[in-house]
């Protein structure tokens, strides 16, 4: 369940847009919310969150 949430994850933030037919079959569920999440740039790292409202400064 996992990988299949981690390929949907990195599908959103590979810019795949998904067709309308499977964003209403998938609506509400992990996968959707993987999709959705990695289209809009959240990540983690070290358990802290990042995403369009905290983004991700590298250390220089």
């Amino acid at each position: 369940m996992n990988t299949i949430c981690q390929w949907f994850y990195l599908a959103g933030y590979g810019e795949w847009i998904m067709p309308r037919c499977l964003r209403r079959l998938t609506a509400r569920s992990e996968f959707h919310r993987a999709w959705v999440a990695g289209s809009l740039g959240f990540f983690e790292e070290d358990g802290v969150r990042f995403g369009p409202a905290s983004p991700y400064y590298p250390p220089s």
